[in-house]
């Protein structure tokens, strides 16, 4: 897919074209088909990329990578330190790892095989404890015996969290089917807030469509979803997975019943939401899906998201829809 933009070649100040499309890329021997964008000077023919794209290219290919080989993402990685109370110098010397690696997974870069299942394997509590033991010698007493404490006290399965994942997101694990995004049920709840808040009320059915559109769009830009729900495509349109118990289980979220084209509906309330929670490229993502979606009717969204691939592709069976259909959006 190709199309002309509104920029000026930094090459020769001529026109420019973005190319989207897939193509095959190696990553320590092995070859993965990842989405690109990039741009093409017409009067030159160069390729060149912008930060975004480049982010784009990278996330897919080691979204891939990660899952293929179980290594953890780099949220996922500083949970595990987090929950120990570790520093990442701390934990990289039981671990065995150099002085500033671990901080430098948590940053994004990819552990090898070995280091990425090893990290995953001390989620298991007696695991990170045989692995303090090992290190031993590596620790003053005292300070052996603080990290001893630490680790003994820590949760054993962070019971709270877990449950709360397992309410909102089910059995969903990062995949092309929740676009690799975080399972995190506080930037979810602030998602949903958002759309509401900015409305003061809505329905389900328009809310469903905004949060599709943020999350796709979100991905087609970045190659990461923002709420990590998997979609389906049903009668009215891409919708979230369970999207009725996520909206029940946001406390915040008022409920009322009111009269609509003579049947009683649902729509919900909300003030507020926290953006805090939020990078700048994800503000941004929300803010022009809103801007472009709150101003039609249900029915008009209803109607936009049924010529959607996304939707076409995948209605009947009211199938998972992959976030790869997001570089095929046509409304935003």
């Amino acid at each position: 897919m190709e199309r002309y933009v509104d920029m000026a070649s930094p090459l020769t100040g001529g026109k420019v074209k973005e190319i989207n499309t897939v193509e095959t890329h190696e990553f320590r021997k092995e070859k993965y088909s990842v989405h690109v964008r990039y741009y093409i000077c017409e009067d030159t023919g160069e390729r060149f990329t912008t930060t975004d794209q480049d982010t784009l290219l990278f996330n897919d290919l080691y979204s891939q990578y990660r899952i293929r080989h179980g290594i953890p993402f780099p949220d996922e990685i500083q949970a595990v330190r987090e929950r120990y109370s570790l520093t990442c110098s701390c934990i990289s010397k039981i671990l065995g790892f150099g002085t500033n690696q671990y901080a430098l997974y948590e940053k994004g870069q990819m552990p090898s095989e070995s280091n990425g299942k090893m990290i995953s394997a001390i989620k298991d509590k007696a695991v990170m404890l045989s692995l303090l033991k090992d290190s031993k010698e590596e620790f003053p007493e005292n300070e052996y015996s603080r990290l001893y404490g630490l680790i003994s006290r820590a949760d054993d399965g962070i019971a709270s969290c877990t449950d709360n994942i397992l309410l909102l997101y089910q059995h969903t694990k990062r995949s092309i089917f929740n676009g690799f995004g975080q399972l995190d049920t506080g930037k979810l709840t602030e998602m949903v807030k958002f759309f509401v808040s900015r409305q003061k009320k809505t329905f389900p059915t328009k809310l469903n469509k905004e949060m599709f559109y943020a999350d796709f769009y979100h991905y087609k830009l970045y190659g990461r979803s923002i709420s990590g729900l998997a979609y389906r495509a049903v009668m009215f349109g891409p919708v979230p997975d369970r999207y009725a118990t996520i909206y029940d289980n946001i406390d915040s979220l008022e409920k009322e019943t009111v009269l609509s084209h003579d049947m009683e509906s649902t729509v919900l309330k909300c003030d507020t939401y926290n953006p805090a929670v939020f990078s700048a490229h994800e503000i941004e993502t929300l803010e022009k899906v809103f801007n472009t979606v709150s101003p039609m009717s249900t029915s008009k969204i209803i109607e936009k998201s049924h010529q959607e691939d996304a939707w076409i592709n995948y209605h009947t069976g009211n199938n998972l829809i992959p976030y790869s259909e997001s570089f095929t959006l046509k409304l935003i």
